[in-house]
């Protein structure tokens, strides 16, 4: 079955299934002193949102790393959670 089949998949489907359906994530952290470029998290890609989160919790062994988010490895990127401590 093609796209021309069954029309146009995206006025289908709301903005947030196509998103999550092969999102891969992305950490950033908000740092105390200097620039989160500075952690190796930051430039890794996360399949699942669950790899991200523990990627988030290694981070904060960082003192430097006050808080940390996931976002959507989209242009342009997207707010999924705060990640605590």
């Amino acid at each position: 079955m093609t796209v021309a089949d069954v029309g146009d998949e995206r006025a289908v489907r709301p903005a947030s299934a196509r998103t999550d359906e092969h999102a891969a994530f992305r950490l950033l952290p908000i740092m105390r002193q200097g620039i989160g470029s500075s952690i190796p998290e930051t430039w890794e890609h996360f399949a699942t949102l669950m790899e991200a989160r523990r990627a988030a919790k290694h981070m904060y062994e960082d003192d430097r790393v006050l808080r940390a988010l996931i976002v959507t490895d989209t242009a342009p990127a997207h707010f999924v959670e705060w990640v605590e401590r």
